[in-house]
């Protein structure tokens, strides 16, 4: 009798944990927009997770962190005469929307209303990423261009990075008319001969480096796991372009140089599945490319007053007014070096910075990564004017 009492006290008390188990991963489950939602409702929730569930870097900082990672809507500046255009922003992998904030406000100002989404497993430690799945980045995307289209007249996604890839996929299946796509450094493929890779090697090894972030708004390193999911999201991308092109206006900007996404690969794609007439592609580039294509556009990269080598993946779309990555901004991107480089890195605010390469090493061995676009203010005004033409056009033809 007392083994039995003593076994059913054992079978409630497994029971209990297995509840206080569940019940702690229904309160831990990510934040995501939901279709109706409010986004006032979003945020508020996506700031209670965060609040619970984010590693500070500096305890005393956690207000300022947070809102680094904080989804943010923008509406038009005062005085905008209404044009019922909405942009959805969408940040790419390990980062969050602080990486598109500069260029969320420059286009507020430019009249236009503005809204930037998180991506589950990002904001609050690298190690949420693990166990990230590019459903969940699909199915956020999903319910954002749900929601905004219905309290605008035309809509486009902004995408950088993965959330360029992230754009394109959601065309494939989209369930609500867009007007185009604005895509910054778009990951079409992984500037790497053994992206393939990444899917066996993360069935059995979460990280290859691990190192803890001081960027509050940035992942430090990022997980095998969360590699192969993009790796499957661009490929899915790809099959689906050759499978059916893009036909809406698409405005792409991008680095020739860039070290992350294979810059190759999208101009291919570009000419031969982006084929609307008015899509349209800026390049960066410290020497000459000719893409042949008229659509493109050449730009030179190299600035030896600014000790610029050429532009970066991250920084296409980023003011240099920025107080954070900007010209003058706090944070020095130096993650490629370690001890001594890393401190002199960090040091030298006025020192050269471009992509990783070697014409960033021949010019400094401690040569930073470029963080801004010196550009950039004539990219807003181009991004600005091409989703307003093309707006016109949409609007129009539907009538």
């Amino acid at each position: 009798m007392v083994h039995l009492i003593m076994d059913a006290r054992k079978l409630a008390f497994t029971s209990f944990l297995v509840l206080i188990s569940l019940f702690n991963q229904v309160q831990a489950q990510w934040p995501m927009p939901i279709e109706g939602q409010a986004f006032s409702d979003y945020l508020a929730q996506t700031d209670r997770y965060l609040e619970q569930n984010k590693k500070w870097i500096v305890v005393n900082n956690k207000e300022s962190e947070k809102n680094a990672v904080m989804p943010f809507e923008i509406k038009p500046q005062a005085g905008c005469q209404e044009n019922g255009i909405g942009v959805l922003l969408v940040h790419g992998l390990s980062d969050s929307p602080y990486s598109l904030r500069s260029m969320g406000k420059a286009l507020s100002e430019r009249c236009l209303w503005v809204r930037a989404i998180l991506l589950p497993g990002h904001g609050t430690k690298a190690e949420d990423l693990v166990d990230a799945n590019r459903n969940e980045w699909r199915a956020a995307v999903k319910h954002a261009v749900h929601n905004f289209a219905k309290q605008t007249d035309t809509l486009y996604i902004a995408g950088y990075s993965t959330g360029g890839t992230l754009a394109i996929d959601y065309m494939s299946r989209a369930e609500v008319p867009l007007a185009g796509l604005i895509l910054f450094s778009p990951l079409l493929k992984i500037n790497t001969n053994a992206d393939w890779l990444t899917p066996i090697v993360g069935s059995f090894v979460n990280w290859l480096d691990h190192k803890d972030s001081d960027d509050p708004a940035k992942y430090a390193s990022i997980p095998v796991p969360a590699m192969a999911q993009v790796f499957h999201l661009a490929t899915e991308v790809r099959k689906g372009l050759k499978k059916k092109p893009l036909a809406l206006p698409v405005f792409i900007a991008m680095s020739a140089e860039d070290k992350t996404v294979n810059s190759q690969t999208t101009l291919d794609y570009f000419k031969k599945q982006m084929l609307n007439p008015i899509s349209s592609l800026w390049l960066y580039s410290n020497a000459k490319v000719n893409f042949p294509d008229d659509r493109v556009q050449e730009f030179e990269a190299y600035n030896e007053d600014l000790k610029i080598t050429g532009l970066s993946h991250m920084s296409i779309h980023m003011n240099p007014a920025d107080p954070y990555y900007g010209k003058g901004g706090v944070y020095r991107v130096c993650q490629w070096y370690d001890d001594e480089l890393l401190s002199l890195c960090k040091q030298d605010k006025g020192g050269w910075s471009g992509e990783k390469g070697d014409l960033l090493t021949s010019k400094s061995r401690y040569g930073a990564r470029l963080s801004w676009n010196p550009d950039f203010n004539r990219l807003v005004d181009q991004v600005s004017l091409y989703m307003k033409a093309t707006a016109i056009k949409v609007n129009r033809s539907s009538k």
